[in-house]
């Protein structure tokens, strides 16, 4: 697929990567809007706070790591390594100071999200793709760096499926979430899975194309040109992106569907180089 043009023609196959068709990485420290970093700071003291023997290290990813965060469209999402896998009762101290952060910074960010991880599973040699993530996607800003363990990566199935190949339990997990939902809660599971929904429907083409990215509209017109005929899907789920929907029923259909042909074509379609 070499000289391969999608969309305006600036994705062509070797896009993102470098000459050895290795990731290139998009985000960097310096790249991070200095605007954010108040809200780094306290988030990364409330988890040094709740956690001071079991926090490892704290990173930031997405468009903020890569400098493209759009104030209060975007969310501030941080990783937070434990040398411990935390408890119920800690996960629930955690999600409650993400609820305290994300009303505090409103005017900044729509949401601040923790994800958590476990030391020792990160730097099992087993894992060694999922850690593709940490690698290429994140930026260290608290505790040890430990992205400088890992060497570089082609893109290849395994990066694919260890990024999305949970979209099973992942969307078993938002069905019964979206069911029981508030209004509010509903709109910010909407936009999340369908940037979820995107993400997985790039991994399904990323390794025959052998382009790049982390943006979700470049994600989009590279799997569109494999499956052209997904399009209104994709432009459906760009729309609930910038304006969820609070039509329970025609969310739910939507979501269901489409979660059910991407988990029965994912891991085949991954594994596809050409």
């Amino acid at each position: 697929m070499r000289g391969m043009e999608i969309g305006m023609g600036s994705l062509q196959a070797g896009y993102g990567l470098d000459g050895d068709g290795y990731i290139m990485s998009d985000v960097a420290l310096d790249k991070i809007d200095n605007v954010y970093f108040t809200c780094i700071r306290e988030s990364v003291e409330e988890l040094v706070r709740l956690f001071p023997h079991q926090l490892h290290s704290v990173y930031v990813y997405g468009s903020v790591a890569r400098g493209e965060a759009v104030a209060v469209k975007s969310d501030l999402d941080l990783l937070a390594m434990f040398n411990d896998t935390l408890g119920e009762k800690e996960l629930v101290e955690l999600k409650a100071v993400t609820k305290v952060l994300s009303r505090k910074y409103h005017t900044l960010v729509r949401d601040v999200g923790i994800a958590v991880a476990n030391y020792d599973y990160v730097v099992d040699p087993a894992n060694y793709y999922e850690q593709a993530f940490l690698k290429e996607l994140c930026v260290c800003v608290h505790g040890e760096d430990l992205r400088e363990q890992f060497g570089l990566y082609k893109l290849t199935s395994e990066i694919a499926i260890s990024f999305n190949g949970d979209i099973h339990e992942v969307l078993a997990r938002t069905m019964i979430r979206l069911e029981a939902a508030t209004i509010d809660e509903f709109k910010i599971l909407v936009q999340n899975f369908a940037r979820k929904m995107i993400r997985t429907y790039y991994s399904m083409v990323m390794v025959r194309s052998q382009i790049w990215s982390t943006r979700l509209h470049e994600q989009s017109d590279v799997f569109i040109h494999y499956f052209p005929h997904k399009e209104p899907i994709i432009h459906t789920l760009q729309k609930w992106i910038e304006e969820p929907p609070i039509n329970r029923e025609l969310v739910l259909d939507l979501f269901q569907n489409e979660g059910k042909w991407v988990t029965t074509n994912f891991e085949r379609e991954a594994h596809i180089t050409s």
